[in-house]
């Protein structure tokens, strides 16, 4: 399960719209960590339930949405599909979640004749908007940060930089010049144990995640249990936690 993938939504894409973050985050999480890149091939359905629609009662209403949400992810950078859907044969879409990478799909037909999807990553640019200096979004983890000027004058806190000249004039400065710039500080890290809006602490979390990343075969089908019982409205967290309990995971504290 996709619950490392999920994360890099939440860092890096943070910036989309609701309905696409939404879509995205349920693509992460149903595609498996361990791919390179990692692929969504759930089908268009499990993704429109997931967006609050009805596939089964509104199909043509629901595909369209599906489309457009996907059509916008991919104008964003944030997937690739593999171009490859037809009649008996799902879409895949490459999820290029590191901002820094994307993915290039080679197709080619198996003995079956069905399309068979193979993946490359490759580099690019940063497709995400860059508002302003100051309001810079995360960096790629695969990104690497250019030499700065440190602040006495050299390019690291260690090189060493030649004295000034001791006969420079000294200047004056006004109370104001002399204020040290304020640090911000750090974004407070989440507790293990803490508690979400949803009421389901991180390792539990964690630990039903877990449970279904070891039944790859039946996670997609046990999400999707989930979201149809829980509703539309219903968190990524409690959805996991509950498709965990459908496929026979108990928490800690239902346990003891």
């Amino acid at each position: 399960m996709g619950a490392s993938n999920a994360l890099m939504v939440s860092n890096y894409w943070k910036h989309l719209g609701h309905r696409d973050h939404r879509l995205l985050t349920f693509m992460a999480l149903v595609a498996l960590d361990t791919g390179t890149p990692p692929v969504y091939f759930g089908g268009w359905q499990a993704g429109a339930r997931h967006l609050g629609l009805n596939p089964e009662a509104s199909p043509d209403s629901a595909a369209e949405q599906f489309r457009r949400v996907t059509a916008s992810l991919k104008r964003a950078g944030a997937i690739v599909p593999n171009g490859a859907a037809r009649q008996g044969s799902r879409a895949e879409y490459a999820l290029a979640l590191d901002p820094m990478t994307t993915a290039a799909p080679t197709v080619t037909r198996g003995a079956t004749g069905r399309p068979v999807t193979m993946w490359s990553v490759v580099h690019r640019q940063d497709p995400r908007p860059q508002s302003s200096p100051t309001e810079m979004v995360p960096r790629s983890p695969t990104e690497t940060v250019p030499h700065q000027p440190h602040r006495f004058g050299g390019l690291s806190p260690t090189e060493t930089v030649p004295p000034r000249r001791t006969e420079e004039p000294l200047q004056e400065y006004s109370e104001d010049e002399l204020v040290e710039p304020q640090l911000h500080s750090p974004a407070p890290v989440e507790n293990s144990g803490a508690q979400t809006v949803d009421g389901i602490n991180t390792e539990t979390y964690a630990a039903a995640s877990a449970f279904l990343q070891a039944r790859p075969m039946q996670h997609l089908t046990l999400m999707e249990r989930a979201a149809a019982e829980l509703g539309p409205g219903c968190s990524v967290r409690r959805q996991v936690v509950t498709a965990a309990v459908l496929a026979g995971w108990q928490p800690k504290e239902a346990a003891a």
